[in-house]
C-alpha cells in the first residue's frame, strides 16, 4: 500500500465468516511457531480455481501475520503502513484518536517530530508511534503513583 493511501483506503469491518476463518488460521499458525520458535520461514502452498503455487514466508512476516488474523479474529479492521510513510496532520490525528488541532498543538510543542512542505506539515508514521509508547508509559507511571498514593492513605478498598 502507498504511503499516502493509509488512511485513504475503508477499513471494512470482518464479518462473522471472516472471524472465524481467521482465528482458525491463528489457532494452526500459533500451534505451529509454539512448536518451532526459531523457525526463520514457512513454506506455504497456496491453493484456488485448481491452480496452485508455493511460496516461502519469512519468520518475521509470518510473527505479523498472526497478529493481523488475530486482529480480525477479534473482529477489527486492520490496515498495514510502512513505518516511514508520512501522514498529514489530519490522519495523524486520526490515528491517535484526538482533535487536528491538538495535534498541531503537539507538533508546534515539539512534542512530535513532523516537517514541512510548503504550508502543510506532514508526520512520520514511526513518530506517531514513538509518542504513543511514550504517552502510554508517562500515563501508566502517573496511574502507578496515584495507586501508591491511594494505598497510602488507604483509599484502596
Amino acid at each position: 500500500m502507498a504511503p499516502n493511501a493509509l488512511l485513504e483506503h475503508k477499513l471494512n469491518v470482518p464479518d462473522d465468516e471472516t472471524v472465524a476463518q481467521a482465528a482458525e488460521a491463528v489457532e494452526i499458525l500459533e500451534r505451529f511457531l509454539r512448536e518451532r520458535p526459531a523457525t526463520d520461514g514457512l513454506i506455504v502452498k497456496l491453493v484456488a480455481d485448481g491452480t496452485d503455487a508455493t511460496v516461502m514466508v519469512p519468520g518475521d512476516a509470518l510473527r505479523l501475520l498472526v497478529e493481523v488474523l488475530a486482529q480480525i479474529a477479534n473482529g477489527n479492521a486492520v490496515t498495514v503502513a510502512p513505518v516511514h510513510a508520512e501522514l498529514t496532520t489530519q490522519q495523524a490525528a486520526d490515528l491517535l484518536n484526538v482533535s487536528r488541532p491538538f495535534l498541531v498543538k503537539l507538533l508546534e510543542e515539539g512534542k512530535i517530530p513532523h516537517r514541512r512542505v510548503g504550508n502543510r506539515r506532514r508526520v512520520l508514521l514511526s513518530d506517531l508511534i514513538t509518542y504513543q509508547q511514550i504517552d502510554h508509559a508517562e500515563r501508566s507511571a502517573a496511574a502507578d503513583c496515584l495507586t501508591a498514593e491511594a494505598q497510602r492513605l488507604g483509599l484502596d478498598y
